[in-house]
């Protein structure tokens, strides 16, 4: 693994954003997604996937402008039902052909298309083919001890498809399209860690969002990330969260210099860190005095993404 002499903490925020701020008005050879009549751009499609994609009539390419559009809805028929239909249109032909890769020839929950002008929705695996933002939400728990604030860290299952064996949030997952972050953290807490329903929603305190945007480095996919962030303060001893749907092997108790440490060399699941890089400003573990990149860092944790995030009517 790394060393610290090879990472810092914006190393690790540069992972996982690591979209230029300028992407918005240069984004080449990237082609925009827009809703008609909706002009904005709700997504960025990669020249390869515009090529493979079994687009639906309802979508039109502009090679000229780099442009896909989906058609506008008929009168007598809403955007969302509209829109859903024709992208799931897109995402079935794709996944028959066995397309893409990214889509696992498999089906997967909906997320929502953030800043839609009405209810629209895609497959989760199929959102960085279409380059839109998605949502996710983290639960962090955390205890005082007189050694001071200690962080309960997840270790993920060996046997769960992405990132087997990472560090992880105490609690976290991604946001269903039917779903708000606050039900996302109830349910994922129960099911992740053991965590009473009652008790989370009693004690968890939303504390803000972090967003990212990401380019894979090995596909080219571009996609953005919010993920709305709680914190939930634990009774040293009282309450241990603990595995209980098999995609978690065990929570670890871990000080906030071990957390850092871990997290430079490389044992955190990516798009964790900026989550607990967060948590560590918030609770001054990392300070303007110790930290060289305080600044930066602070200001890339909350960064403007290239999509918008909600709708302009």
């Amino acid at each position: 693994m790394a060393g610290h002499a090879q990472r810092s903490l914006l190393h690790l925020i540069d992972v996982v954003d690591n979209v230029p701020v300028g992407f918005e008005t240069d984004c080449e050879p990237y082609y925009r997604l827009q809703l008609a009549p909706d002009p904005r751009t709700h997504g960025y499609v990669h020249p390869e996937t515009v090529k493979s994609m079994p687009w639906p009539a309802s979508f039109s390419i502009n090679h000229e402008r780099r442009q896909v559009i989906l058609s506008p809805p008929q009168p007598d028929t809403s955007l969302s039902a509209h829109a859903n239909a024709a992208f799931q249109a897109a995402i079935d032909a794709a996944i028959e052909g066995r397309v893409f890769p990214v889509l696992s020839d498999m089906h997967s929950e909906h997320f929502l298309v953030m800043g839609a002008r009405d209810f629209v929705r895609l497959e989760r695996f199929a959102s960085p083919l279409f380059g839109v933002a998605c949502r996710g939400a983290h639960l962090t728990c955390y205890v005082r001890t007189p050694a001071g604030l200690k962080i309960w860290v997840a270790r993920r299952s060996l046997k769960i498809r992405t990132y087997p064996g990472a560090l992880d949030s105490t609690v976290a997952g991604g946001v269903k399209a039917d779903d708000s972050p606050l039900e996302c953290i109830l349910a994922e807490a129960a099911e992740e860690a053991s965590l009473p329903e009652h008790l989370v929603a009693r004690q968890m305190r939303s504390v803000g969002v972090v967003t990212m945007s990401h380019r894979n480095p090995r596909t080219e996919l571009q996609h953005s990330t919010v993920l709305y962030v709680y914190d939930m303060e634990l009774p040293d001893g009282d309450v241990v969260p603990r595995p209980h749907d098999g995609e978690v092997a065990e929570f670890i108790l871990m000080d906030c210099a071990e957390v850092r440490r871990r997290m430079l060399d490389g044992e955190f699941k990516p798009n964790v860190c900026p989550v607990m890089i967060d948590f560590l400003v918030r609770h001054g573990e990392i300070t303007p005095e110790g930290e060289k990149d305080y600044l930066e860092i602070c200001s890339r944790l909350r960064r403007k993404l290239p999509v918008p995030t909600a709708s302009d009517q």
